[in-house]
């Protein structure tokens, strides 16, 4: 994982809407980073084909104060919505790192549904940012569940930043145990709460992207940390009534 990842997680940001920006312009050269740093993304599956498009946003419905959209596509597998949030997150804290403010924009609709036989999954909003301070420059205000509703154990230094993960309509849809030997990462579906979307669609479609998100935020924390794993990944078989469902294990060296 890209060590200059983990600096941008303090920094990154959802702009959901980009206003006041200034007028610079994501360039050519930046655009072809951006398929470059999907190119050298680690996957958590490398057997699911995936692919991005880079479209300008006046192509996609409701962002009209972005810039392009990146927008995100996979084969359809066990995990392939937690495989793109894995890699999508790489993207986006690469952006970050160049100044370009981004949005995971759920509700947005594609110009195609498919590309290269894949299909569309998610996509992500994105404008130049002139201004850098527009950036979080306190991550900790952030408004996020307390670190004891999300985690059991020693948090090894790594879950105080990882639980500012982005997630749909900030469900924060992740509860972690640590016994000493392993951490176990579980999607947690909290019943009872008002989201703009529904939240039978939210868990059984946007909380699976999620996770792959923190997965990808929780490593680079867990690297920053020296800390050495192997990893174990289980297939979400819970449906939208499950309560926990266990998505991966990293045994510690």
């Amino acid at each position: 994982m890209n060590p200059n990842y983990y600096p941008a997680i303090f920094k990154r940001k959802s702009f959901h809407l980009f206003r006041n920006v200034g007028s610079a312009e994501i360039t050519k050269e930046e655009l072809d980073g951006i398929q470059a740093a999907y190119d050298s993304c680690e996957r958590l599956y490398t057997d699911i084909r995936t692919a991005i498009r880079i479209v300008p946003a006046k192509k996609v419905s409701f962002r009209p104060d972005a810039e392009y959209c990146i927008l995100i596509y996979s084969e359809k597998k066990d995990n392939y919505l937690m495989n793109a949030g894995y890699i999508g997150e790489q993207l986006d804290l690469h952006l970050v790192s160049n100044n370009i403010g981004s949005l995971w924009f759920g509700i947005g609709k594609p110009d195609k549904k498919t590309c290269d036989g894949l299909d569309f999954v998610i996509m992500i909003a994105i404008r130049k940012i002139e201004d850098e301070s527009l950036f979080r420059n306190d991550m900790f205000r952030a408004k996020r569940k307390p670190l004891e509703e999300t985690w059991e154990g020693d948090t090894l230094g790594v879950a105080e930043i990882a639980r500012f993960s982005p997630s749909a309509c900030n469900s924060q849809p992740w509860f972690v145990r640590n016994d000493g030997n392993s951490i176990t990462v579980f999607r947690y579906r909290q019943s009872g709460i008002q989201r703009m979307l529904p939240a039978a669609v939210i868990a059984k479609y946007f909380n699976r992207i999620d996770i792959g998100i923190y997965l990808c935020i929780l490593e680079i924390c867990m690297a920053e940390k020296k800390i050495e794993f192997t990893r174990e990944l289980h297939i979400d078989t819970g449906d939208d009534k499950t309560e926990y469902s266990k998505v991966a294990v990293y045994k510690l060296k």
